[in-house]
């Protein structure tokens, strides 16, 4: 992140200067997506829905305590004996929640990947990459659609796991990347250049690539886990309002069968793959992305960028539903993309002994992200640890057995994570290291196997007033 930190303080330069104005992105108006704002001063949030929603039945909160409710129990074996005939518990929730962390979410699509059964999830939430990864874990337990396409296939991982054969498989695939370009289109003329253009990048090979994994008989199966009662949200910024929303992703892919949309499969993918890309960019790093939000019966058109310039995670803006009885056993798993803790300022390894305004102010930007997730990523982990448990893994050793391997220490391909770092930024690229990057799943896909988290709490540990 530090080149785009960079970037970021010398675009807040060219603003000062006077920046090229920019107009604002066109939309897809017909995507009409179903949005949660996530409010900082609200603890009671409220879903936008469209006209065609009964009254009352806008509560969010609400509205998920039905769905948790209304999960069937598992199935019981055996004969029709008195006990076979008494409905059956449904089992304790099972929520995920993905951080941010652009290039960083490859250790969690290897965690996962390693990981011998993924829990059939019934809230899923993510924001930026969490938000790449979030559909592919949300259909870990689904067989792979058999209309996906892999001509982007490519990377150091594209010889050791074969395409097709499943989501978390097809999900650290998408991780893979030869070079930068395979994701990411630099804008030409550098960071002036891109100060001109309003981005430093565009994200045309990136949305490429989710079409072709997003197919049309994936959103069947996301409309399948609608019906299921089963939840995807994805974070965004509202960059007019400053507020963050939850995009209901599984309301969007439950259109699909609908008349409405009869024969715009194809625009419907497109609305999928625009709430991912929204929820991924950051200016000026890459362009805002405009959306069209249901907003009591109207239409409304709106610039969106990355979740994380308001939420690391989201969990907490929902616990209206999450803390009720519905959700009082929930378990509570956090996949954070990163660290936990800011390191120190440091430059080529050492500490830094010269600074300007600009670095000091890219290095405050780091300290304020950091803590931005801290926050977040504290209230999930609570609510787990408070309610029915807890695990929890993030991209460092810390609270592993002793002599647990360092992350930049882990050997690919005959080098470590360090070392690939080293050897991608003499292509001094803007955010993608392709090398470090499959280092980085397969170290999270040895972690995955060994169901190595940074912390696991097997029984909630909540005190006494705990709802």
């Amino acid at each position: 992140m530090g080149r785009i930190r960079a970037a970021i303080s010398v675009a807040l330069l060219g603003l000062a200067l006077g920046g090229c104005m920019q107009p604002r992105p066109s939309s897809i108006a017909a995507c009409a997506y179903r949005a949660l704002p996530l409010k900082v001063d609200s603890g009671h949030p409220k879903v936008m829905l469209g006209a065609d929603i009964a009254p009352g039945a806008n509560d969010f909160a609400a509205e998920l305590a039905r769905d948790i409710l209304s999960r069937a129990a598992p199935p019981r074996r055996g004969g029709p004996t008195t006990e076979e005939r008494t409905p059956a518990p449904a089992p304790a929730p099972q929520l995920l929640v993905l951080s941010g962390g652009s290039q960083h979410g490859a250790f969690g699509a290897g965690f996962f990947y390693g990981m011998k059964q993924v829990p059939r999830y019934d809230v899923v939430t993510g924001i930026s990459t969490g938000s790449l990864i979030s559909t592919f874990l949300f259909l870990a337990n689904s067989p792979v659609a058999k209309d996906r396409t892999y001509e982007w296939v490519d990377g150091p991982l594209a010889g050791t796991i074969k395409p097709g054969v499943s989501n978390t498989g097809d999900l650290a695939l998408a991780y893979s990347i030869a070079k930068e370009g395979d994701v990411a289109t630099p804008v030409p003329g550098g960071i002036i250049g891109g100060l001109s253009k309003g981005a430093l990048a565009t994200f045309g090979p990136l949305e490429a690539r989710l079409k072709a994994l997003l197919s049309p008989e994936t959103l069947h199966q996301i409309a399948e886990e609608d019906a299921a009662h089963r939840k995807l949200f994805v974070g965004v910024v509202n960059l007019d309002d400053g507020q963050g929303y939850a995009i209901d992703m599984t309301e969007l892919a439950s259109r699909i069968d609908t008349p409405a949309w009869s024969g715009k499969t194809g625009t419907l993918q497109d609305c999928y793959v625009q709430a991912l890309v929204a929820s991924s960019s950051v200016p000026p790093s890459a362009y805002p992305v405009s959306l069209s939000i249901a907003d009591a019966g109207a239409i409304r058109t709106n610039m969106y960028m990355d979740g994380g310039a308001r939420f690391g995670v989201f969990l907490q803006q929902i616990e209206g539903a999450l803390g009720s009885a519905a959700a009082k056993d929930a378990q509570v798993t956090v996949i954070v993309n990163g660290v936990l803790y800011s390191g120190p300022w440091l430059q080529d390894g050492k500490p830094v002994d010269k600074w300007s305004s600009l670095t000091a102010g890219a290095r405050a930007v780091s300290l304020l992200e950091n803590q931005v997730y801290r926050f977040s990523v504290a209230s999930a982990e609570n609510y787990g640890i408070q309610h029915g448990g807890l695990s929890m893994a993030f991209i460092s050793n810390e609270g592993l057995p002793p002599g647990s391997e360092d992350p930049d220490a882990h050997v690919f391909n005959g080098k470590s994570c360090a070392q690939w770092t080293a050897i991608d930024e003499l292509q001094k690229p803007l955010e993608f290291h392709p090398n470090y990057m499959s280092c980085l799943s397969d170290y999270g896909r040895t972690r995955g196997v060994a169901e190595a988290w940074n912390r696991r709490i097997v029984e909630a540990q909540a005190p006494a007033t705990r709802p």
